[in-house]
């Protein structure tokens, strides 16, 4: 049985490594190492899971850290928080279990920090932490990418901010995530490849840190940003409680003057052949400028192109749609939390029906040993009875004897 919840507690504790869930490690390891060096210590065997919220939230975004918890023996209790339960074994007889179960945390930690954490894991790293869906003074920012080419072209990115985080963090995330989308397909490009991974990461990055960028609000009559409002706070910026910001990404040739100069000069190389031309050789460069210049329905839809991401209608349905997936995730996991609280409240359940079976079990059999000891207690003092009435009868029968006899003499 010990086996069996040894090779549970290692197959959480590997799903978590997988899961970058350092937190829910950490935590582990602590109320683990409290249990080992404080086994006689019935306080150490009780998380206040139904008051602590640092406790709360950190186990409800690992179900692995739960199931965990549930392998080393702990039970939701009436009250709502987690209580060890020993199994009927002696303080002395958990301490191996204690032991596997610290020794299997350790060595997840160290292959957690041993493994190179992926890109997105890095980036939030290495942003302020994220504040609580919910809590007090958190900012919702949601970035749109416009142009940087097909990977990045349409892409949608958000996270939590808090209000008093500056507009340089959210660059950053900006930044981070453009990088990210950019080296994506060179990373899946080189992952077929025999070149090494290295190699195939440097121009990713090159590609990312040359894309410039503007961002600009969408509520806020287009406001563009400049680089002086980067040390200011969200909520002084207006991004608070919720911001859609729009990232476009200017191509090379439009902040490249030597593109711009190369165009120029092969535009005047072509008037210049087309001045040159005389006769038919005229109408021939004539109807083929024509032909070659874009339709009024053209310019009118790159026109639109240009302002589409400040369109109020698009916006609502991209805010929309972004709402809605992240309503969706998070009702996701609330009915994940749901799931494991209702099976470790069915658990509580049929372990308190065996205790109380267990309970009235034990008390018929006392009641039964209580009627058999009274009623040899009863016998016994029905057989004294007995006795004694024998005895009073054999004096009399004596007496009588004895005064027949006088009589006679």
């Amino acid at each position: 049985m010990a086996d069996a919840h040894v090779a549970s507690m290692e197959q959480r504790a590997n799903n978590m490594v997988a899961q970058r869930a350092e937190p829910a490690l950490r935590l582990l390891h602590t109320i683990v190492m409290s249990l080992h060096e404080n086994a006689a210590d019935p306080r150490y065997r009780r998380l206040p899971y139904s008051t602590n919220r640092k406790l709360r939230s950190v186990l409800d975004k690992s179900t692995e850290g739960q199931a965990f918890l549930m392998a080393l023996g702990y039970r939701l209790d009436r009250t709502g928080d987690l209580t060890l339960d020993l199994r009927g074994r002696s303080v002395d007889g958990v301490r191996p279990l204690y032991s596997s179960a610290l020794s299997t945390l350790s060595r997840a930690l160290q292959q957690l920090t041993s493994s190179p954490a992926p890109r997105e894991v890095q980036l939030d790293q290495s942003l302020p932490p994220q504040p609580a869906e919910g809590s007090a003074g958190v900012t919702s920012v949601t970035v749109k990418f416009v142009k940087g080419g097909p990977d990045l072209h349409g892409t949608v990115v958000s996270r939590r901010f808090d209000a008093g985080d500056t507009l340089r963090d959210v660059k950053r995330f900006v930044e981070g995530s453009m990088e990210i989308k950019l080296a994506r397909p060179r990373d899946e490009e080189a992952a077929f490849s025999s070149s090494s991974s290295a190699a195939a990461a440097v121009p990713a990055r090159d590609a990312a840190a040359a894309a410039d960028y503007q961002l600009v609000d969408r509520a806020q009559q287009n406001r563009a940003f400049a680089d002086d409002d980067a040390d200011t706070t969200l909520q002084a910026l207006g991004l608070w409680p919720s911001a859609n910001l729009t990232a476009v990404v200017r191509d090379a040739s439009e902040h490249d003057p030597s593109a711009l100069a190369h165009s120029h000069s092969g535009a005047a190389a072509e008037d210049t052949h087309a001045q040159q031309q005389s006769g038919r050789g005229q109408g021939q460069g004539q109807r083929q400028r024509q032909s070659q210049r874009p339709l009024p329905s053209q310019l009118l839809n790159a026109h639109k192109s240009r302002h589409e991401a400040y369109s109020s209608k698009r916006a609502m349905g991209t805010t929309h749609s972004v709402k809605r997936a992240q309503a969706a995730a998070a009702a996701e996991r609330r009915a994940a939390q749901d799931r494991v609280m209702a099976v470790l409240k069915k658990e509580a359940k049929v372990q308190d029906a065996t205790k109380a079976s267990q309970a009235q079990a034990q008390a018929q059999a006392q009641a039964q040993v209580q009627a058999q000891a009274e009623a040899e207690a009863q016998a016994q003092a029905q057989m004294e009875l007995d006795e004694a009435m024998a005895l009073q009868l054999a004096r009399e029968f004596e007496n009588e004897a004895a005064r027949t006899q006088a009589a006679q003499a």
